[in-house]
């Protein structure tokens, strides 16, 4: 994981691409989780995104991140006091809508996102991780 999401060897999504493929998407669609402007000009692309786009449904960039804050270097209680970072940046009224991230940790950053998605008029919002951090 880290090779991938910290070095940028996105050659390894191929070992799971068969896996990818076999989620069944029955969401409208597929919002992969946003990097901050800072965080994805240090790392050059987006890894939840990369994980989005190899699934077989509609990816769109509805959420944007504002924040610069890297939760690896956060403590588990300061990552659930950090302010909300995410902002709904397309009309998502009415959708269901599929998140997708790399990694579930504490599963904050799914639930914040899906607060602001559920705010400007999502239906029904589920989520993929790639992995569950332990």
């Amino acid at each position: 994981m880290k090779q991938y999401k910290f070095l940028g060897d996105t050659a390894l999504l191929e070992v799971f691409k068969t896996e990818l493929k076999k989620v069944k998407v029955k969401q409208d669609w597929i919002v992969p989780i946003p990097l901050s402007p800072e965080r994805l000009a240090e790392r050059r692309f987006n890894q939840a995104e990369w994980i989005a786009r190899m699934l077989r449904g509609r990816v769109h960039l509805a959420l944007e991140r504002t924040d610069g804050v890297a939760l690896s270097h956060l403590s588990r209680r300061q990552r659930y006091e950090r302010t909300n970072p995410f902002h709904v940046i397309q009309p998502v009224g009415g959708k269901n809508i599929l998140l997708v991230d790399d990694v579930y940790t504490t599963g904050i950053t799914l639930r914040q996102a899906a607060s602001r998605l559920r705010e400007a008029g999502a239906k029904e919002i589920s989520a993929v991780t790639l992995f569950r951090s332990v």
